[in-house]
Parts: C-alpha cells; structure tokens; sequence
C-alpha cells in the first residue's frame, strides 16, 4: 500500500523530539514541571494521604493540547512509585471507543507490577457487553488489589472514552471510596462534558471521596522564554519575539525553537519569516516540513499509523504497508531518527500524541477514508473485535461500501447492551452508506431498525423501517422489518402503533405461515395493554399452539410472554407464575425476575429469597438487559417485607445504572420507589425531586406508561395535605384498572394506599371503586394472605364492621408482611376508638405503631400517634417530628448500621452483599451513606469509629 508524497530530500529531516531526560531545564516535560509547582505540591499531598489514611482520590488533570498534562501524569505515576503505590496506566484514542471498557482494562494490565494476569484481562474482556457483570468484576479485582497497598489508575486523553468506560469511571471511584485508590484522568477540556459530569457528580457525592480538579494554565513568559534559551543558547537572539506566539503552550514552544533551529541551519526553504504562522497551524506545518524529507515509504507507514490511531507491532507495520520485515526495519529507523515514531515496549508508536494528530490533519479527506478502509481490511484478517473493526470502517465508509456497512452493523449488533447510544449511531451510519438496490439492503435495514428499537430509538426506527419497507415488496421482507418495528414500538410503550402495525401486515395474502404466526404473537402480547383478556387470550393461545405445531421458537417465546402477560394483568399469579417458569424453562433468563416476583404476588416469599440468591449467583451467566430486572425483583422484596432501607439503597442503584445505561422505564420505575419510600419516611420534599426525574420529567407519556409515577405523585399530594385532589388525579386510573390492561393494582402496596387516601378524602365512591379492584384480586388467588386480608380491610372499612377489620388483622398478621398487618390494625384501632373499643383500639394502634418503627416507616408512625394523642394517650417512646439527625451513628438506618457493624469488622463489599444476600451495588450505595454520615474516608476510620460506639470509649 503506497500513498501520494513528495520526493525525498537529502537534506536529513528536522527532529520533532522533545528532550525529556533528568537533566534539570533541559527538555518540555522538565519544563513543565517547573512550572506546575503548585499542582504537583497537591498531588503529592494527596497521595501521601491516600498512602497513610488508607482512603479514596480523583485526581482530574485538564488542559488544552501541549499543556504537558502527560507530562505531569507521568512524574505522577514515578512519585507514586517511590511511595510504594501500584500503578497502571492507558490513553484512550478515538478509534478505540468502540472497544468497550478497553483504557480501563488496559490501566489494570500495564504497570511495573500489573494489577491484572494476562489471563485475568481475557476473563474481564469477555465481559464487556456485561456492564453489571464487568462492574462487579472489577471491584472485585481492586478490592483485592487495594488490599496489599495503595493504588494509581491513569486514564490519559479521558475526552476520547467510550460510553462502558465512562460508565465505569463515574461509578467505580464512589463504590470503592474507602479503598486506597488513586484515580488520575487526564484529559483536554472536553466539548461533550465528559469531565464536567465527573466534577458533577463529585460534587454531589460530596464527602464521599476527595476530588481535586487541576487546570494546567499556560506556562509563564519567562518559563517559555528559558525552554528558549536552553535549547538555543547563544543563539537566541530575537526568538523571544517569536516565543510569544506560542501563548505559554509548551509543546507549541519547542516546535517554534525547532523550526528556528532549522531555518538558521538552512534546512527551512523559505524565509524566516514564515515561522511566524499562527500557532494552532504550527505543529501540522513542521509536520508536514518533517514529512516531505522522508522516504515515500516512510510517509507510507507513518501516514497509516496515525490513521490506526494505536501503537503497532512491527508484524501490523509490515502487513500494512506491505513491506518485508527489513525493508520495514529501516523505513522505521528513518521514521524513528527523525523523532516522528518511537519503539515502546516492543511496539511502533508516534512520540508524541499531538505529531501524530497533525499527521492525521494533514490528510485529504479521499486518503484518510482509504487507509480507514486498509486498516478495517487488515484487522478483520487478524481478528480483531468487531467494534474495533468498526471503528475504521465507520470512518472509511463511503456509498455503496457493503463490506464496511456489514461489519458496522455486526459491531452495532454486538455493542446494543453495553453502549447502547455507540450501538444505534452504528446501525443508522451503516444502512446510509447503501443503496436500496444493494442486495444487502433489506437484510440490514431489518437489522438496523431490530437495533433501534432495543436500543429505545424507537422515532429512528421508525423511519428507517419506512424508508426501507419502501423499497419492498414480498410479504416476507417486510413483514420482518414489520416485526422488528412492532417490537421497537412496544418496547418504547406505543401500543397502539404497534397493534396497527401488526393487524396491517396481518392483512396481506403474501405472508409465510411463521411470519403469520409470529406476528399474531406479538400483537397478542401488545394488545395486553389496550384490551382485555377476553380479547387476547383466545388470540394468544392460539398463536401458542400453532408456534408448538410448526416448531417456531420465536413465536413460541412471544405467545408465552403474552399469556404471561395477560394473566397478570388479570391478577391470575398463579398462572402468570406458570407462563414465566415456562419462559424461564425457554433458556430466557430476563424472565427469571417476573417468575420471582409472580411468587412474591402469591405471598411465597421465602421462595422468592432462595430464587433471588440463586439468581445473583448466575447472574454473571446471565445477560446485562436481565439484571436490572433482578435488581427491581430485589427492590421490591426488601419493601415488601418492610425493609424499607435495603429498598430505597436498591431502587437508588438501579436508578443510576437506568440512567447510565438508557433505560427510561427502569428509570421511572426506580424513582416511583424511592419517592415511595420518601412518603413512607415523612419526606416529602425528597419525594418531590425524586419524581421530578432529576429535572427530565416526567411527561404525560411516561406516566402512562408507568402508573407508579402517577400512583406516587397522588400519594405525595395525599400526604401533603390535600387527599381529595389525590382522589380527583388518581379517579381515571382507578377506573381504567378494570380493563386489566396493568398489572398495577396488584403490585404490592398500592391498594392500601389507595384506601388510606380514600378514607382521608371521605370518599365513599371512591373506596368503593378500589374495593372492587380488591375483592377481584382476592377471588383470584384463593389462599394468599395479602389478597384476602387487603380485600376484607377494605370491606370493613366500607361497612363499618369491626369483625371484617378484625379478621382482616387476623389474616395479615398471619402472612408475610408487617406493613400490610400495620395498616389493618391501625384502620381496626381507630375504628375501634370512635367506636367506644378504648383498650382494644390502643392496643391495636400501639402494636401498628411498633411495626411502622421497626420499618422506619415514620409517616404512618406520626399518623398513629396523632390518633392516640386526640383519644388522650401518651408515650414516651414516640417519634417526634424535628428533623431526624443527618450526622453521626444516630443518623444511620438499620441496614446502613448492619452495613457498618461488617465493614467495622473487616468484611468487603462482597462478603457483605452474601452475608445479607443483596448485591454488591446496594452495599456500595449504602457504604457511601455511612461515610458521608459518620464523616469518614476510609475503612479504617469507620472501623474506628465501630469499635468506639460498641465499647463506649
């Protein structure tokens, strides 16, 4: 592979080397710490501190290009050194970023005593379309780590990052805080925010860990003006004049002096004036001046180095110049004396990251897209992953290139879990480089618009499936890209769109009999949210039945998830449970969280625990989209139970991987209980911004397609003051939940607080509307506590009847969960007060009162007590209404004081997660609340402050 250059010159080549050696004042990044003091004065405070406190640190280093900011890392990583840290490090690249998790992984791996065996590296590359599972295996490897001695991780050029590692770094350095971690991310100010949102997020963990946010300014005149005279000596003279324009850049500085040097040698045509170029074009004309005195073929191979963006062995330097291992040795030698490429580690690289920007600068746009294309060539015949394949051919890509829209869609297929947003932008970059007369454009458009929909493009689906079905004919072909556009819309919660989608396909005489089928499947299954289930189950089962006759799989998955669907809308657990043990049984491990939660419906909580334990412990086998589902599963079992704390800590986390990861529904779902258990905690302000979606919502939509939200926001406005306004909002939904279109009324909880809002309000229609909801729960599923117990509540709310509200208590005191037990006996108590029941409604109130404490349930708590104060009765042990304490031991939940009492004994994160059986992420949100509350940093300290507490010193 040849490209265009200018004949060689025999006058040798200007150097672009940078001197960096220990002599003092003697090259740019000896300069560049005389000049940054200050900041490395800092650094090495931190690190000491880290060394002897035992507690976490960011570093964040940035500044415009040639600042020195590597510079300074590097004499960070050596100070680290010599203070006994282990250190890694990596830069992170452009091409890279569809290498999901690589500057990361590649940090853990490179270092004097690497944190990670070749081995291990493999183990956690093989992860990366994991993002949980990768999580967790990380902290894991630097929990142990730690464990022997402090830690230095470097991420250079962190503006470059894919979405996993970013991901990683805003959650790693937080989960792991009390750990000796050091975290330097370098990077220049990035224009998409990137280090921004780390200093944000910082900000609002404050007291977590320590973040320190370093800006490399421009070095002073007099420290360029003395890299001037260092180099030139004698020979000064008017530079300084000159100098100037490099504006404190360092970098920019010694490619003036260079160019200087060069002209008064002779080796500059032109006069010297012509240094005098605006600084920013100055490093890509001495580049450009470097370059035409080489050889052509060792413009060759540095033009398409640059383009490979990464260092090289010198196999990949042969191959891609397609030159013989001597013939590429001495083009390298020529390439390295004229301090344009260096050997590293037995690799070829450019010497500095700016000469090898400029290199690539200096292309035109028709080379660059060719040696894309020869690089995306070369690592598919080497093997390489198909997200760094893509990464070339995304940049090479031209109309009518199959081959690179091919291999772009593959990447976008394989990168829909760990990077969704990289996933869809592949897919659409993909299908527009191909003409609809490509053979292969209906085969990836069908993919493109499959890829969309999962990743919740569903508007760009949408489009590019009509932009596509467009140019088809035959029933087959578009019935697949109709397929694919149904399931995007049902995903994204347009269930109407999809119906009308499926019956207009349904429609055509064409269609192949699995294509049929498959279809009559999906509009089952999206018309259990707008019919009900006398219309859809005949339809369902009978998709079921011909999907078994044929053998179609895919069909046979949809109908099951339909009937799964449509039974538990209709409040028909026991069958639902079926319906998802079978899907379960399918190999569909993301149904493995509504099979756990189908047994929480049906009161069968110890063996949703053992299936939740099994669960974590497969979850490594299982995949990134089933895990948020197990988390919510676990959410929901810890409230249920009234475990109040180990809810809200898991809603939390799933709320910040929902976010991390795009997932809107998971997002409205997790705030709907963090509010909840706000309200539950007399909150309401917390409540409040927990349903403002940290300012992105909620619209009208998402409260449709999550009646949590809806539900919460009435509970909020019940609580606070204006029950019959809640009544008012929540009415619709109340009366919409008959057409069993959601499985709402029958989620845990909610009809309680229906009714409590009901009673407030004193409205009779009202309640009798959630009674109905509840006697039809009750009658379909004979035998489970909460149904019975909630529906004979209910009644003898209604009617006045003490022996209904007494049977209710009876019943749910019997059963599972205490809340449900509280409320019955708190409705039975104050019935009986009113009642002339004096003794036996305080002893039922007092006993409500009892388990709304145990759950830190203060709300209901404060409420109990206002009914015994106004019968005249008094406890010293009451909650008051101050404000609880936000500091200190006083200040912990129960499970944050569990948390603490392992950690103070020397249990990991993970010991901790198995010995309380809930993940490693909801011990981590709960770490970082004990250290914000007991004011520590580190794990020794807390272990200081437990010992302290248990012995009273």
């Amino acid at each position: 592979m040849r490209t265009s250059a200018s004949k060689a010159s025999p006058v040798p080549a200007a150097r672009l080397t940078v001197p960096t050696g220990a002599a003092r004042r003697a090259g740019v990044a000896t300069e560049v710490l005389r000049g940054r003091a200050q900041q490395m004065t800092t650094v090495l405070h931190r690190l000491r501190a880290t060394a002897r406190g035992g507690h976490g640190q960011v570093l964040i280093v940035t500044g415009e290009p040639g600042m020195g900011k590597s510079a300074l890392a590097r004499a960070i990583a050596a100070e680290a050194v010599t203070l006994r840290f282990r250190t890694g490090s990596a830069n992170a690249d452009n091409v890279g970023r569809l290498s999901p998790g690589a500057p990361l992984l590649m940090a853990l791996r490179h270092g004097p005593q690497p944190l990670l065996s070749g081995d291990e590296l493999i183990d956690l590359a093989v992860q990366v379309d994991e993002p949980l599972v990768l999580l967790e295996a990380i902290s894991d490897r630097l929990e142990a780590a730690a464990a022997a001695g402090p830690v230095l991780l470097t991420i250079d050029d962190l503006e470059r990052t894919d979405q996993l590692t970013r991901f990683l770094l805003r959650t790693l350095p937080f989960r792991l805080a009390a750990l000796p971690i050091v975290w330097l991310l370098v990077g220049r100010v990035a224009p998409d925010g990137v280090l921004d949102d780390l200093g944000t997020l910082s900000g609002s963990r404050s007291g977590q860990i320590a973040v320190e946010r370093m800006e490399l300014p421009p070095l002073t005149a007099d420290a360029v003006l003395d890299i001037g005279r260092d180099r030139l000596g004698e020979r000064f003279g008017d530079a300084a004049e000159i100098l100037a324009q490099a504006d404190g850049n360092p970098f920019l500085a010694v490619q003036i002096i260079d160019a200087v040097n060069s002209v008064r040698a002779g080796h500059h045509e032109g006069p010297e004036q012509s240094v005098r170029l605006s600084v920013p074009r100055r490093v890509a004309h001495g580049v450009h001046h470097t370059l035409v005195r080489l050889s052509p073929r060792a413009v060759d191979l540095v033009r398409v180095l640059a383009v490979l963006g990464r260092p090289a062995a010198s196999r990949d330097a042969e191959a891609l110049i397609g030159a013989s291992p001597a013939e590429t040795a001495t083009i390298l030698d020529e390439a390295v004396e004229a301090g344009v490429l260096d050997r590293r580690d037995g690799r070829i690289a450019f010497r500095y990251r700016l000469v090898r920007d400029a290199v690539y600068l200096d292309l035109d746009e028709p080379t660059r897209r060719a040696l894309h294309r020869h690089c995306a060539r070369h690592l598919a015949a080497g093997g390489a992953g198909a997200a760094v394949i893509a990464a070339h051919a995304r940049e090479g890509i031209e109309p009518g290139e199959t081959e690179c829209a091919a291999i772009i869609m593959r990447a976008a297929t394989d990168l829909v879990a760990p990077t969704p947003h990289t996933a869809g932008e592949l897919a659409v970059t993909a299908l527009r480089a191909l003409r609809p007369t490509d053979r292969s454009y209906p085969e990836l458009g069908e993919r493109c618009v499959r890829v969309l929909g999962l990743v919740q493009r569903c508007d760009d689906a949408i489009e590019v499936g009509d932009l596509v079905l467009a140019h088809l004919d035959d029933g087959e072909s578009v019935s697949r890209v109709e397929l694919g556009l149904a399931r995007a819309l049902w995903l994204a919660g347009r269930w109407e769109e999809a119906s009308a989608r499926c019956a207009s396909v349904l429609a055509r005489s064409d269609l192949t009999g699995p294509m049929r089928i498959r279809l009559n499947a999906l509009q089952a299954l999206v018309d259990s949210r707008l019919r009900g289930a006398a219309v859809t189950r005949p339809r369902a089962e009978a998709a079921l039945a011909e999907a078994r006759r044929l053998g179609d799989h895919e069909a046979r998955i949809t109908a099951l998830h339909a009937l799964a669907e449509i039974t538990r809308n209709g409040a028909d657990h026991a069958a639902s449970l079926a319906y998802f043990r079978q899907l379960r049984a399918e190999n569909q491990p993301e149904f493995f969280a509504q099979e756990i939660m189908a047994l929480q419906h049906l009161d069968r909580y110890r063996d949703a625990e053992a299936l939740l334990k099994q669960a974590w412990s497969e979850s490594v086998d299982q995949p990134a989209s089933a895990r948020p589902a197990l988390l919510y599963a676990q959410i929901w079992q810890g409230f249920n139970l009234g475990r109040l704390d180990d809810a809200e800590a898991g809603a939390r986390t799933l709320l910040t991987l929902a976010r991390e990861l795009g997932s809107r529904m998971c997002e409205l779902e997790a705030a709907s209980i963090v509010s909840m258990v706000a309200i539950y905690r007399a909150r309401p302000e917390d409540a409040r911004r927990e349903l403002a979606l940290d300012g992105n919502g909620p619209a009208a939509a998402d409260e449709a397609h999550a009646p949590p939200l809806l539900l919460a926001r009435g509970w909020l406005t019940a609580a606070t003051g204006e029950p019959a306004a809640a009544v008012r909002l929540l009415t619709p939904l109340v009366r919409a939940a008959s057409d069993e279109r959601d499985a709402w009324p029958w989620k845990p909880g909610w009809l309680p607080v229906l009714t409590t809002i009901g009673v407030a309000a004193d409205d009779p229609e009202f309640l009798h509307e959630v009674l109905a909801l509840a006697e039809t729960g009750a009658a379909r599923n004979p035998g489970v506590a909460s149904f019975e117990g909630i529906a004979l509540h209910i009644r003898g709310l209604v009617e006045r009847d003490p022996a209904l509200l007494q049977r209710a208590v009876d019943v749910l005191a019997a059963g599972p969960r205490s809340l449900l037990a509280a409320w019955a006996r708190e409705g039975l108590g104050t019935h009986l007060l009113a009642a002339d029941g004096r003794t036996r409604g305080i002893t039922q109130l007092d006993l409500a009162w009892e388990a709304y404490q145990q759950a830190g349930a203060l709300a209901p708590m404060l409420r109990v007590q206002k009914v015994l104060r106004k019968a005249g009765v008094r406890r010293a042990r009451w909650a008051v209404t101050e404000p609880a304490p936000t500091l200190g031991w006083a200040a912990l939940t129960e499970a944050e004081r569990t948390v603490a009492r392992l950690m103070g004994s020397g249990y990991s994160n993970k010991q901790i997660a198995a010995e309380l059986q809930v993940s490693t992420n909801t011990v981590g949100t709960h770490a970082r609340s004990i250290f914000t509350k007991l004011d520590v940093r580190s794990r020794a300290q807390l272990s200081n402050q437990y010992h302290e507490q248990i012995t009273g010193a």
